[in-house]
């Protein structure tokens, strides 16, 4: 019955694509070789998920921080067109809001469907449909399109949401989820099978860079690759890529080490190798600047620091804090705390705690440096002051590593939008210096904060460039900027801008879109350098279908001015 039931739904998703519409994407959860595209923690005793005759059995027992579990597909659901998911589950137990769910977002709205034992309830919407869910498995069924929403079981509609489709999507997320939603609740399920739709001309409708070669650096099954480097040597230009070999699907926990691959040509093919040698060059500034007595001098982070579990009550409310972030089982971990620097021979440093950066938040990303013609050296910091503050971005200024400057830099007047730690940093030609900065809780376009008197004040502007983070920036030969970035939007990939005035403007309508193909939004951090021969090469990593986060690379030309 149940292969006929497949048949039948293979025979609509013909018809249904034959009339121009989406295609069924499904996950059965057969075989050996399912891809679980998340991290399930494996000392946490509170949560399991269990892959038994092609029947996904999740168990989430417990009620504190960090206690959920719920994969995210992908699929690029179009709010005018609509979007459809259908799932065969069993209950088992639901105590709670989203204990058992099904989450829709199609990037502009969003809501979740739990599944208590007795009753289903759409909970934006707060509508719902008393049944048993325990006596069997039964097939949900959502639809949406504009702000309408429905659910069907076993084929007979049961809750009619018209115009009820109207709760803002967080992040401007686009996915299905299922599973355990929240840390509040708990739930039992066994889950037979996922069909969801995918609309496959959100990457059809944009075109790529003509002429664009990609390449894998590093691919593995089982090992999550993520954040890599890009460097070159100037005389051979062999390039040099080192990044994370994570065993889990995390940005946290950094368990499983890290790779080094090295290309001799060009970029079109990677070996392993042990170390990266000194002639490697980075494009972007290092962490030790020279300072005007020639002593060297260094604004640094502490970024995440970990503890035992014990910690937790001591940090409460003073620090945030993250659960369960490894390596090893018990660990918490808050992010907090900068320095200043000096050393006068290179080998011992002198340094000293910046207190304006023992907040609630603070940390800075590996591109947020730059050094002034007359030595002094910035950097960009993301602090939030406490819980119910915004994330602002604060600017540390030192020209001799001893003494330092805090200026204000970035922030949202309505205290809803947050200022991240990814910000880049760029001196002009003209003595001027502007940075750029990722924002969350709003629609993903880049921020730009610009300095005339070397970043004692600033003003800033919304760009126009859609993207994050602004992880890689180099000047081509002909004297433009080149901004490379991901793209976490359908469809998901890797795109670039160009400016012709130093970085003042960007050329938004001829954004450069390297790739189209990725599954899902987990993707991006890319560098580019460009060859002798004009040849831009950009490497990231990068996810497809086969849910291997890797390493990638993209061979291509910029387009003449």
């Amino acid at each position: 019955m149940r292969k006929f039931i497949f048949f039948l739904m293979g025979i609509a998703a013909i018809l249904l694509s034959a009339i121009g519409c989406e295609r069924w994407a499904r996950e059965d959860f057969e075989g050996t070789k399912v891809k679980i595209p998340w991290y399930t923690p494996g000392a946490n005793p509170r949560m399991s998920a269990e892959l038994r005759d092609g029947i996904l059995h999740l168990t989430d027992a417990g009620t504190q921080p960090g206690d959920l579990l719920f994969p995210r597909k992908l699929w690029r659901a179009d709010p005018v067109r609509g979007a459809s998911v259908q799932a065969r589950i069993k209950v088992v137990d639901c105590r709670g809001n989203c204990g058992v769910m099904l989450l829709v977002a199609d990037g502009d709205h969003e809501d979740h469907l739990t599944l208590y034992k007795d009753k289903i309830r759409l909970g934006r919407a707060g509508l719902e449909y008393p049944m048993d869910t325990t006596g069997g498995f039964h097939v949900y069924r959502i639809d949406i399109r504009g702000n309408d929403i429905a659910v069907s079981v076993d084929g007979k509609r049961v809750i009619d949401g018209k115009g009820k489709f109207t709760f803002p999507a967080h992040g401007h997320r686009n996915c299905v989820a299922y599973g355990a939603g929240s840390s509040a609740a708990t739930g039992e399920a066994y889950w037979d099978w996922l069909r969801w739709t995918v609309n496959e001309d959100a990457a059809k409708s944009v075109a790529t860079v003509p002429g664009a070669k990609h390449s894998i650096v590093f691919k593995k099954d089982g090992v999550y690759a993520c954040f890599p480097s890009l460097l070159i040597d100037p005389k051979t230009e062999a390039l040099y890529s080192s990044f994370g070999t994570r065993v889990k699907q995390t940005h946290i926990d950094p368990t499983g080490g890290s790779g080094r691959m090295e290309s001799t040509d060009g970029g079109r093919t990677w070996h392993p190798i042990e170390k990266i040698p000194p002639t490697a060059r980075a494009m972007r500034p290092g962490q030790v600047f020279k300072a005007p007595d020639g002593a060297l001098i260094q604004l640094g982070q502490y970024f995440w620091r970990r503890y035992p579990a014990e910690k937790k009550k001591e940090f409460q409310g003073k620090y945030y804090i993250h659960n369960n972030c490894g390596p090893g089982p018990g660990k918490i971990a808050i992010i907090t705390g900068g320095y200043i620097g000096r050393s006068t021979d290179g080998k011992t440093w002198k340094k000293k705690d910046i207190p304006e950066l023992d907040t609630y938040k603070a940390a800075s990303s590996a591109w947020s440096y730059c050094q002034l013609p007359n030595g002094t050296v910035l950097r960009v910091f993301m602090v939030q002051k406490s819980p119910k503050e915004s994330c602002d971005a604060y600017v540390i200024r030192t020209r001799d590593g001893k003494t330092y400057e805090v200026a204000r830099a970035m922030w949202d007047p309505k205290r809803k939008v947050d200022v991240t730690e990814e910000n880049m940093m760029h001196v002009m030609r003209d003595g001027g210096v502007w940075m750029m900065a990722r924002v969350e809780k709003s629609d993903d376009h880049m921020w730009q904060a610009f300095s005339e008197d070397g970043g004692k004040t600033w003003r800033q502007v919304k760009t126009g460039i859609k993207g994050h983070p602004p992880s890689s920036l180099i000047r081509l030969h002909d004297g433009r900027l080149l901004l490379t970035y991901g793209y976490r939007h359908p469809p998901f990939g890797i795109r670039a801008v160009l400016s012709e005035d130093d970085g003042r403007t960007w050329q938004t309508d001829r954004v450069q879109v390297l790739r189209t193909d990725g599954d899902n939004f987990d993707l991006g951090y890319p560098y580019s350098v460009q060859l002798k021969d004009g040849t831009i090469v950009t490497v990231y990593y990068f996810v497809t279908a086969d849910y291997i986060t890797h390493i990638a690379c993209t061979r291509w030309r910029a387009p003449p001015k």
